[in-house]
C-alpha cells in the first residue's frame, strides 16, 4: 500500500522498465501542481485583531496566477496566513503565537533558484504580514521554518516540488489519475492526492477507502465491505 508522492516515488524506486504505461516520460509529460513558499513563525506575544484564516490578494492577481503557471516566484504573490492562536492558545506558549504563512509560486519545472531567491522572498512576505499585522513582525520571531519549493521536493520527497501533486484539471481526473489498484505493478495498491479519485481532503478518504477495498477483496478478507465503510465513516467524523 504506497501513499507516498506518486511521481517521486515512481521515479526514484520502481525502474522505468518494470512500468508500461506510467513510464518516467508519461509523468514528466503530465501536468503538475503550482508549489509553495512557507513561513512557520513562533511569535512573541499575541495578534487579537488578526483572524484565525486571512487571505491577502495580490492586486494584480490574473499577473500573480499566470507567474505560478510559468513556475516563477511571482513578484507580488497572494498570501494565506493562519493565526490559529486566536482559536486554540494551547497552540503556543503563554503570551505567544503561532503563525503559519503561505504563498502560492511555481513548482521547479519554472528552473527558479530557490537558494538564491528564497531570502528575499523571505523578507518580502514579512514585509506583507507586518502590514496586516499593523506591526514588524521580525523583531518577534522566536522561531521559524521556512519551506521553499526546493524543500517540498529534497526533504518531503514531492515530484517537482509540487506540493498539491498532479495537477486537478479535466484531463487529470478521476479514471485518467492513476488507478488505487495500479495496472503496472502486481500487488501494489495507491492512495493520495495524486491518485485516483483526486486531490482535496474529501476525495483523499475516498482514494484510502476504495485502496483498502481493492486489497482486502483481492485477499480475500472476512467482512471486508463493512470494515472499510466503517473505517471511512470513522474518518469523516
Amino acid at each position: 500500500m504506497m501513499n507516498a508522492d506518486f511521481a517521486h516515488a515512481m521515479t526514484t524506486l520502481v525502474p522505468d522498465t518494470a512500468r508500461k504505461r506510467w513510464t518516467d516520460r508519461r509523468i514528466a509529460s503530465k501536468s503538475f501542481s503550482c508549489s509553495t513558499f512557507m513561513l512557520y513563525l513562533g511569535i512573541e506575544g499575541t495578534l487579537p485583531e488578526m483572524s484565525h484564516h486571512t487571505i491577502a490578494f495580490s492586486p494584480d492577481y490574473a499577473r500573480n496566477v499566470a507567474e505560478i503557471d510559468a513556475g516563477q516566484a511571482p513578484e507580488d504573490p497572494t498570501i494565506y496566513i493562519q493565526n490559529a492562536s486566536v482559536t486554540d492558545p494551547s497552540l503556543a506558549p503563554e503570551g505567544h503565537s503561532a503563525l503559519y504563512v503561505l504563498a502560492p509560486v511555481g513548482n521547479l519545472t519554472g528552473g527558479v533558484d530557490w537558494s538564491a531567491e528564497a531570502p528575499g522572498y523571505r523578507e518580502k512576505i514579512l514585509d506583507r504580514l507586518s502590514r496586516i499585522a499593523g506591526r514588524d513582525i521580525r523583531p518577534l520571531i522566536r522561531t521559524e521554518v521556512m519551506y521553499t519549493p526546493d524543500d517540498w521536493q529534497s526533504k518531503m520527497a514531492v515530484y517537482e516540488g509540487a506540493t498539491f501533486i498532479l495537477a486537478h484539471n479535466l484531463g487529470q481526473m478521476l479514471t485518467f489519475r492513476p488507478r488505487n489498484r495500479f495496472e503496472d505493478l502486481d500487488g501494489v495498491y495507491l492512495t493520495g492526492g495524486g491518485t485516483h479519485p483526486g486531490s482535496g481532503l474529501p476525495t483523499i478518504f475516498e482514494s484510502a477507502r476504495i485502496a483498502s477495498r481493492l486489497c482486502a477483496d483481492d485477499l480475500g478478507l472476512p467482512g471486508r465491505r463493512n470494515l472499510t465503510t466503517e473505517l471511512a465513516r470513522e474518518a469523516a467524523e
